[in-house]
């Protein structure tokens, strides 16, 4: 297979089948946390990199011998949204498989209509926005120059306007870099502006592209998603540390969560991607030890801390 990849299994997607359209680390930014390594194109020019009867060959003769998946995920090691034919073959994967489709995308060319068009034939679109301000945007994302932040977070609001599916905006923090209160404050703002369905927020999990870049810890993104809580937000792969008490830190974040709010198990169990079944065996601790109590409101039954 040249341009499909996997089935791979994503937490977000469930089993997703990649389609890379872009040669390798050719990107209009050049991120400090990327994990597929420094951008080695700059680009901001859209074009044709393949000869898109290529792709389609790959895909008519591959689809259906790798298995079940859930998404059709356009995707790579470079910017999706970069390829101009990128439109054409959303509405030709979508003419051929049922399967849903998503793109992922830095989200950096959505103020071109051109580009917001061609994405709408997708089901879920995942663009980034790791900073809304305009030094921590050079710093984290060394985009090319002709990009203005204020013309992305733009295009990222007309898109989630005109869009029909689902838009998940992603941000990425790298400690030290944009993850300050001031940083924080402006992506509140911008979320609030732009208006997607959901927000997800995570670190860096694998050897980034620069070095002494460095992941935030497990307390240091839970603070963020607190500061973010009321924009539907989710974390990312939040606890993968093999050195962390995974049951240690679930309690004590749990019990920090139902003290600025009252949840439900299955909210709990979402936002960090447990086992429902961990989760009551939590919450029965906490309100033996009477640090927490259930109660009731609309039939529904939510955890609540103890003052």
């Amino acid at each position: 297979m040249e341009f499909l990849f996997g089935p791979v299994p994503s937490r977000r997607l469930g089993l997703s089948l990649g389609i890379n359209i872009i040669p390798h680390k050719t990107c209009n930014y050049n991120c400090v946390y990327c994990e597929v390594g420094k951008t080695t194109n700059l680009t901001n020019k859209r074009q044709s990199f393949y000869n898109i009867e290529d792709i389609k060959k790959d895909f008519i003769d591959h689809v259906d011998k790798v298995g079940k998946f859930d998404f059709i995920t356009f995707s790579g090691s470079g910017e999706p949204t970069l390829n101009k034919d990128l439109g054409e073959l959303i509405k030709f994967v979508k003419s051929f498989h049922k399967a849903k489709i998503a793109v992922l995308t830095n989200g950096s060319l959505l103020y071109l209509e051109e580009v917001r068009r061609d994405l709408y034939g997708a089901d879920v679109v995942i663009p980034s926005l790791d900073a809304a301000l305009k030094t921590t945007f050079k710093h984290i994302n060394q985009p090319h120059k002709d990009l203005n932040l204020k013309n992305i977070i733009e295009g990222l609001k007309l898109f989630v306007q005109e869009f029909k599916g689902e838009v998940w905006l992603e941000i990425v923090f790298a400690k030290g870099i944009n993850d300050k209160d001031a940083d924080i404050e402006a992506l509140k703002k911008a979320i609030e502006y732009i208006g997607p369905k959901k927000v997800q927020i995570g670190t860096i999990e694998r050897p980034p592209a620069f070095k002494g870049i460095e992941k935030l810890s497990n307390d240091e993104i839970m603070h963020i998603y607190m500061a973010l809580k009321d924009y539907n937000v989710e974390l990312i792969k939040p606890f993968s540390d093999k050195n962390v008490n995974f049951k240690e830190f679930l309690e004590k974040s749990i019990i920090k969560m139902i003290s600025i709010r009252p949840c439900s198990v299955e909210e709990l169990a979402d936002v960090f991607d447990a086992e429902k079944k961990d989760i009551e065996i939590i919450v029965s601790q906490l309100i033996n030890e009477q640090k927490a109590f259930k109660n009731f409101f609309g039939n529904k039954e939510f955890i609540s801390a103890r003052k």
